[in-house]
């Protein structure tokens, strides 16, 4: 299976080809997943989930993995609104 590295600007994306990867692959198991995602990260990224790779949950790790990544790296909607807002040009109109 080719794991692409994660996607920063929009995980959320990221996360969903993990899991069409995972089901061609037919890795349908938690700890399988867990360990595919841990495996396309950076050590930048590692640093963030740190705690859940070193005390991963008994139950649902991937999903205890999957949320974190998400939750970091997601941008929020105001922040998505002034990316877009400080790309336009404005001339000499007002937003």
């Amino acid at each position: 299976m080719k794991v692409p590295p994660l996607w920063r600007a929009n995980p959320e994306i990221w996360i969903s080809q993990m899991e069409s990867q995972f089901i061609l692959a037919g890795n349908a198991m938690e700890i399988t997943k867990f360990h595919l995602v841990i495996s396309a990260l950076q050590p930048e990224e590692l640093d963030i989930i740190g705690d859940i790779i070193l005390n991963p949950p008994a139950e649902k790790p991937y999903i205890a993995l999957r949320n974190r990544l998400c939750s970091q790296y997601a941008d929020s909607e105001e922040q998505r609104l002034c990316d877009l807002i400080s790309g336009m040009q404005l001339c000499d109109r007002k937003p």
